[in-house]
Parts: C-alpha cells; sequence; structure tokens
C-alpha cells in the first residue's frame, strides 16, 4: 500500500533530509520512489517500482537491511547507517534510515543519502565478509568515534557483548548454508541494535555493540538464541550469554575507546574471567582495571618520574662510537617491556613518544651538548599512524636548533602500520629534513621485507634473537648474511642488537654487519652530557 497523501510523503521527505525517499513492501519491493536516482545511473525514477531494494545493497549489508524488513515495528525507525552500495557505477556508500508508519504497516519507508555522514571510521572499516559485523582489531576507531558522537549529542551509551556457546555442536548438526545464514543473521542482529554502526567481531563466538541505553542486551541475546534454534534441525541452537557496561562519562572519549578496546582484546583471550565472574562484572572489571592502569601510566611517565638512559651503538669495524639509542626507565622498577607494551595496546604510546623526543631534541639543542653526539628515538607504529602526533612531531622537530643528522627515528612496532604508503610519506618528509630513520625488529615478524620494500629508510635494526643464536646454528647466521646483503645493495645500513661477546662481534663483522648494540660495548646510563670521545666507552 502506498502512503496515499502525497503531502505526507514530502513532509517525511524532508524530514530525513535524503536524496530518495522509497516505500518498500515486506517483499523488498520497491513500490514508490521519489527523488534523486541519477547518482545511481537511473536515469527515470519510476523504474526503480517494481524492483527490489537489495538490488541497490552490497551483499555484505544484504542481511541487515533483510532484517530490518522483516523486524522493524510500527512507529519504530531504525538508521541513519552506512550501506555499502551495490550500484556499479554509483557511490561505494549511502546513507541509509528507515520507518514504519502507523497507519501504513504494509509498507517501510527508507530514505537514501548520498552524502555519508558518518565518520571515516565507520565508512572505511573492514568487515567481516559474512557477518557484515567490524573485523576483530578494528573496533576501537569506530567505537571512538560513537562514543564522541554520543556525548556530543547527550547520549548515554552501553557495550555489550556476547558470547556463543556451543558451535561446534551446532556445526555438526546444520549444513553449511544454514551455517552461513546464522552468521549472517547474527550479524544483522547486532548491526541492528547498535549506534553508530559499532557492533563488532572479538575472537571466537564473541561479539561487541555498543548502543544507546534503552536497547535490552536480553532482547538481543534472545534473537541470536531463537535464530540458531529455527535453523537447528535438533532445535537446541547456541547458548548465548550477554554482559553490558555504561560507558562512563568521567572519561574522555579517547580514553573510553581505548579501555574498551584493550579489555576486550584481553577478554577475548581469557575465558576464566567469564566463567569465573560473569560476563557483566568482567567487563566492568576489566575496563575499571584499565582505566587505573591508564591513568597510573599518565603519572608514571611525568616528567619528574621517568629516567631516560642511553645505550651506546659503535661501528663493527672501527669501534668508533655511531650513536646512542634513548631508552627510558620508570619508578619503582616497573618493567619498561610490560608498561610499554601497554601503552602498545591502549594508544598511550603516543604521549610517551612524544615526551621521550621533546627531551632529547632539548637535550640536544642544549649548548653544551656535544655537537658530535647523536641519538636515536624510538617512536611506535601507533604513533607514525596518527596526524596528531605527526603535527606535533613535525613541531617539535622544528622549533629548536640543533644538528638534524644528530636525531634518528627508529620505528618499532611496525606491524601496527596499517598504510604503508602515507608512513612512507611521513618517513621521507622526516628524511629531507635531515634525520635518519631506522626500522627496528627487523627480521622478527613475517611482514618485514615488506615493510622493507614499502618504507624507504637509512637503517634496519636486525632483532637480537637472530645474534643470540647464530654461532650455534647454521642456518640463523645464514639469514643474517643475507639481511645484511640485501640490506647493503638497497643501501641501507644494518645494525644488530644483543651483542655480548667478541666472538659474536667477529661473526657479525663477517657476516657483512655494520653497526652492534649491546653489553659488550656499554650497558644502558644515565643520559648525560657525553664528554667528546671518538671511541665506546
Amino acid at each position: 500500500m502506498r502512503v496515499a497523501d502525497q503531502r505526507n510523503r514530502f513532509i517525511a521527505f524532508a524530514f530525513a533530509s535524503a536524496d530518495l525517499l522509497m516505500e518498500v513492501d515486506d517483499h523488498a519491493i520497491i513500490t514508490f520512489a521519489l527523488g534523486a536516482a541519477h547518482p545511481l545511473g537511473i536515469k527515470n525514477i519510476d523504474s526503480l517500482t517494481g524492483t527490489s531494494i537489495m538490488d541497490l545493497i552490497a551483499p555484505c549489508d544484504a542481511g541487515l537491511i533483510h532484517h530490518m524488513i522483516a523486524t522493524v515495528a510500527t512507529g519504530q525507525r531504525f538508521g541513519p547507517m552506512c550501506i555499502g552500495c551495490a550500484i556499479e557505477d554509483g557511490p561505494e556508500q549511502i546513507m541509509l534510515s528507515g520507518c514504519r508508519f502507523p497507519g501504513y504497516e504494509s509498507v517501510i519507508c527508507f530514505t537514501l543519502s548520498y552524502e555519508v555522514s558518518s565518520g571515516p571510521a565507520v565508512a572505511t572499516v573492514e568487515r567481516d565478509n559474512h557477518t557484515g559485523l567490524i573485523e576483530s582489531g578494528k573496533f576501537e576507531d569506530v567505537a571512538l568515534e560513537a562514543i564522541q558522537n554520543a556525548k556530543k549529542a547527550g547520549q548515554d551509551i552501553k557495550l555489550s557483548l556476547f558470547s556463543l556457546d556451543g558451535q561446534e555442536a551446532f556445526a555438526s548438526r546444520v549444513d553449511s548454508d544454514s551455517a552461513e545464514a546464522f552468521l549472517g543473521q547474527a550479524g544483522a542482529i547486532l548491526r541492528a541494535k547498535s549506534y553508530g554502526d559499532a557492533a563488532g567481531l572479538q575472537g571466537d563466538g564473541k561479539y561487541a555493540i555498543l548502543h544507546t541505553t534503552d536497547v535490552e542486551p536480553n532482547s538481543i541475546t534472545e534473537q541470536l538464541s531463537d535464530a540458531s534454534r529455527a535453523l537447528d534441525p535438533k532445535n537446541e541452537g547456541l547458548y548465548v550469554e550477554s554482559g553490558s557496561i555504561e560507558i562512563k562519562s568521567d572519561m574522555s572519549a579517547k580514553d573510553a575507546a581505548s579501555a574498551l578496546a584493550f579489555a576486550l582484546k584481553q577478554f577475548a583471550a581469557d575465558d576464566s574471567v567469564l566463567k569465573a565472574e560473569g560476563l557483566s562484572q568482567s567487563l566492568e572489571t576489566l575496563m575499571k582495571e584499565t582505566g587505573t592502569k591508564m591513568s597510573s601510566f599518565r603519572s608514571a611517565i611525568s616528567k619528574d618520574k621517568l629516567g631516560f638512559m642511553q645505550q651506546p651503538i659503535i661501528d663493527l669495524k672501527t669501534k668508533a662510537l655511531h650513536h646512542y639509542e634513548v631508552l627510558v626507565r620508570f619508578e619503582e622498577n616497573r618493567s619498561p617491556f610490560q608498561m610499554i607494551r601497554f601503552a602498545e595496546e591502549t594508544g598511550l604510546i603516543m604521549e610517551l613518544d612524544e615526551i621521550i623526543l621533546k627531551q632529547a631534541i632539548g637535550y640536544l639543542s642544549h649548548a653544551d651538548t656535544d655537537p658530535d653526539v647523536r641519538l636515536a628515538v624510538n617512536v611506535s607504529g601507533r604513533s607514525l599512524s596518527s596526524p596528531k602526533f605527526i603535527s606535533n612531531l613535525y613541531c617539535a622537530m622544528t622549533s629548536l636548533h640543533f644538528p638534524r643528522s644528530n636525531l634518528m627515528l627508529e620505528i618499532t612496532e611496525s606491524s601496527i602500520i596499517e598504510d604503508l604508503d602515507q608512513a612512507d610519506r611521513v618517513i621521507q618528509k622526516i628524511r629531507k629534513l635531515g634525520h635518519q630513520v631506522c626500522l627496528d625488529d627487523f627480521g622478527a615478524g613475517a611482514a618485514s621485507f615488506q615493510y622493507m620494500r614499502a618504507l624507504t629508510v637509512d637503517f634496519i635494526k636486525i632483532d637480537g634473537a637472530y645474534v643470540r643464536t647464530a654461532l650455534k646454528r647454521q642456518r640463523e647466521a645464514m639469514l643474517l648474511k643475507a639481511m645484511a646483503g640485501l640490506a647493503h645493495d638497497l643501501n641501507i645500513g644494518t645494525i644488530a642488537e644483543s651483542i655480548e661477546t667478541e666472538e659474536q662481534s667477529a661473526m657479525l663483522l663477517k657476516l657483512g654487519i655494520d653497526q652492534g648494540q649491546g653489553y659488550l660495548f656499554g650497558r644502558p646510563q644515565t643520559l648525560h652530557m657525553v664528554q667528546k670521545s671518538g671511541q665506546a666507552a
């Protein structure tokens, strides 16, 4: 049935501020269309009538739209949602909203806009092909956007997590088509209830969504259970447990998203917490502990509590000092590895990187500093991916006068970098300022050679695991030789770490390694004004 009053159509159209208005029946057939269809490659708007709205929807989002048509109640609205467009020459994404008007229950009014109003994260995030949910590990950026938007709108939101048990038994009872159908339905159920389309995978059988406080997690639990039972020949389905926690307004959006992502990662890796405390209590405990750790970390990196150390890197051939690596030490004998790992996983590493960088620049620009001293400062791949950090980096590098070649950047955790092209553009801008760049931990990950291909750097620092075993294992020695040979062919210098004996040093020199770092040449010492000297201490 069409909405009889044309005036009502235009009111709905204007209210939605959309480009296209469609009435769609319960079989997904368009019964009426009004507005601009030419961006979809459709010249005659009337030609949409009688076709399926699913012809416009990308396959990854088809399940969501089918679900909305089947479940939206009279008087209920949904959206706007960023949806993939299936039209080859049309826009990649469209914004879709809908409602079922009282008195016209046989149709749903869909409004479509070609201007994507969602943030860049939700519009471009990678989604799972089976569920349409955000891929595991990509949830944080979308969550941040959703939390920021909720704060601006004064909207209280919650995080809910759903754990599905009995998947193996369920899979053994249903065929592949039914299993695939359930994944699509599960994704649609979760996305339909989410705020800002913040619904994602969190590991095997675990899902997380952000949603408004009026959404009942128990209702979602029932829908997931019902969907699994309907596909199960034995009508057993899956056991679904849920838990929720309110996103506290006393935390910044960034901290809340970081704490959320870290807590979910911990939860996904440890089922024992769920069994011991229950899901809601587990989430509350994890979020609270993570927030406390973040506050403690910020306190620990205040200027009067951090200690700065330096460890020499020497030329293996001449034994002359080449530069020092700046290291950081925390109060109360806290493990630097654990503290920095936590900072990497929560995004706080950018704050630490900035503090160390400014300390090194201040040191190098001091009038009493030996002008021949060169320092290497670690910069995380996560920091290098942050526009804000990069802006602060350029500002810090150019605000004080010091020999540019005396400051080198060591890129750590390069596996975090997703946009290698953008990262290389940043690196080349840094190099044009006169700074050298080193790729740290080379050989530690499967993608190390991919980063060497994509990122033009001056040095690679080879992971210490190769050095520690090369004297005992010929295979490791040959790998070191191959890395050194490839690097030299690309005009890239090589640094080996974890050198503790003269025997190791001689072997590395023979294999073609240029520089070395380790206890053989000096333990980390407090950063101080270095006396002029051409030899390593």
